[in-house]
């Protein structure tokens, strides 16, 4: 406990060498972003205590840390796109497996889903029976315009997102679309033939609330039984697919980005880029004449 201690015997404020020796010591079981969480922890506890940022200046431990993540490498996640195509295939499954009475539920969820960029906690819940109706979506938060009869459009209003920080709303505005997979068609269906009661949006007959694990099961097995991937589908698939059908679909980046509500341009790590266009990009390349047209 030597160099765990000052002079005095007094564990706070670590110092440096005290940090890189915890730092080190968690290596040999946790991940590089786990030892971040720690220490983000011992930082906490120093400014509670009064101390400044043991942190602040240390260039020595950055350094440690830095050759911690160059070790142990850079875990990636491996998360499916959801598109259109895959909405499409997925279709008469769920149809078949739910039938009229909660169908018409999940074929909205997904949806609007996809088109609303949506993030799996803005459109489930926390529980099955859960529901917080100042954070939760609710049957308020739909509205069909010009009317439910004849819908051109639908705007839906988020009590809770990740970049509300002050739980002022968000508002996500959805056009009726051609074919099949249409949230507006979706959810105009689904309040003609359920009318849902006062409260949460999604719900089965049963009265169970749709929750992110029901989601990510009923995505994986339909996905399964239409003979698609499936292993990689998760609650975000939703979004990445929606950012990276949108960059196809050729919508600027500012659009893209103003669709799903991103406050930085780590929308721009959602996008999947097909492989044919990476593949036109050698002869697009060779096309260039020379330097003299860039003058």
């Amino acid at each position: 406990m030597n160099r765990l201690v000052s002079d005095k015997g007094d564990i706070l404020p670590a110092s440096e060498g005290t940090l890189i020796y915890f730092a080190s010591h968690l290596a040999r079981t946790v991940r590089h972003s786990t030892i971040k969480t720690y220490l983000a922890a011992v930082r906490n506890l120093h400014i509670s205590c009064g101390h400044g940022d043991p942190l602040m200046g240390k260039l020595l431990l950055k350094k440690v840390l830095r050759g911690i993540l160059r070790y142990q490498g850079q875990r990636r996640i491996l998360r499916q796109p959801v598109t259109p195509g895959t909405l499409l295939a997925i279709r008469p499954i769920l149809e078949a497996w739910l039938g009229d009475g909660d169908f018409p539920m999940i074929w909205a969820a997904f949806t609007l889903a996809f088109y609303g960029f949506l993030r799996c906690s803005e459109f489930t819940y926390p529980g099955v029976h859960s529901f917080r109706p100042q954070f939760d979506l609710g049957t308020d938060c739909v509205s069909f315009h010009p009317s439910l009869v004849c819908p051109q459009h639908i705007v839906v209003t988020l009590k809770s997102s990740k970049t509300d920080f002050s739980r002022q709303g968000q508002s996500v505005v959805i056009a009726k679309a051609p074919g099949t997979v249409c949230a507006v068609s979706a959810m105009q269906q689904f309040f003609l033939t359920t009318r849902p009661s006062r409260g949460p949006l999604f719900s089965f007959r049963s009265g169970r609330l749709l929750t992110r694990s029901t989601v990510i099961c009923l995505l994986r097995d339909a996905a399964r039984c239409a003979g698609l991937p499936y292993h990689s589908l998760k609650g975000h698939s939703f979004r990445i697919g929606a950012a990276s059908t949108a960059a196809a679909a050729g919508l600027p980046d500012w659009l893209i980005k103003v669709l799903g509500r991103w406050s930085s341009d780590c929308y721009q790590l959602y996008i999947r880029t097909p492989q044919q266009v990476l593949l036109s990009a050698a002869p697009r390349m060779a096309g260039v004449s020379g330097p003299d047209s860039f003058t």
